[in-house]
């Protein structure tokens, strides 16, 4: 990642998080006070009635994380050889563990199994769901494309791929490669949905509204990929992600499509590597 990039990035974090905690945050409460009768929010299946306002220090903290995270980034280039599997499978593993206090945080404030929408009765509409999700996910990757937004990053920064996808084409290590299978069409898909889905979408829209979350939790997703070319393509999959949680009800679609496309993604990148032609970037 250069210097360039890295800022951009680091613009990207900073700028949603004031929109949420600087402008929406006092914003939406001085609504509130004018029309108390406003009645904001209170629609969709996400309920959001068992937040509490720590839950907005708990916000605070993921965002600290993903700040350190972005600070730790300057510079990957220089060490991306030095990434073992132990440290891939030990950052899939602390990730879960940060998603599995999601529920921690909740059992004694609602009903998991209702909140998540583990109970979800309509499993044969996942055969639907998914290939629809990534028809139309590949669709807005076409029009990104046509927008220029890649030629454009790709001007001003160069073609710095993901890091996980660089390690999936260069590495040589299979347990380094299994790993980071496991990472992300398993560990990832888990716990993203899990914590920006599952908690921070919520959250956001106890404290402002369905629409202002929507955008928020996706551009938040989208910066903490770290990846200014893809960024486009991560806000539009978790505004994806909002509009299907919200319409089933359920966090499994949302974890179920999100394997199918980390999945179809890292096999593309398995199949150029043996077949030994170049992803276009």
């Amino acid at each position: 990642m250069s210097n360039g990039e890295h800022a951009v990035i680091g613009q990207l974090l900073l700028t949603t998080v004031v929109a949420f905690f600087g402008l929406a945050l006092p914003g939406y409460w001085l609504i509130r006070r004018i029309w108390p009768e406003s009645g904001w929010n209170l629609g969709g299946s996400v309920t959001t009635s068992c937040f509490r306002k720590y839950d907005l220090l708990i916000i605070g903290a993921i965002v600290v994380y993903y700040v350190m995270s972005w600070h730790a980034l300057r510079g990957v280039d220089s060490v991306l050889s030095e990434i073992t599997s132990e440290a891939v499978l030990g950052s899939a593993i602390f990730y879960l563990i940060g998603a599995a206090l999601v529920p921690v945080l909740l059992f004694q404030r609602t009903n998991l199994m209702e909140y998540f929408g583990l109970r979800w009765e309509k499993w044969l509409w996942i055969f639907l769901i998914v290939p629809a999700f990534l028809g139309v996910i590949y669709f807005s990757r076409l029009l990104v494309l046509f927008s220029g937004w890649d030629e454009a990053v790709k001007a001003h920064f160069g073609t710095q791929l993901q890091q996980s996808v660089q390690l999936l084409m260069k590495s040589s290590d299979q347990g380094l490669i299994l790993a980071m299978i496991f990472a992300a069409v398993i560990a990832a898909p888990i716990a993203e949905e899990v914590i920006f889905r599952g908690y921070i979408y919520p959250v956001v829209k106890r404290y402002s509204d369905g629409w202002f979350a929507a955008l928020f939790s996706a551009s938040l997703f989208g910066a903490v990929h770290m990846n200014l070319l893809g960024f486009p393509m991560f806000v539009i999959i978790g505004l994806a992600m909002v509009v299907l949680y919200e319409k089933s009800g359920s966090i499994w679609p949302c974890i179920f499509c999100h394997m199918a496309f980390n999945g179809i993604g890292v096999g593309m990148i398995l199949l150029a590597r043996f077949m030994k032609f170049s992803l276009p970037v």
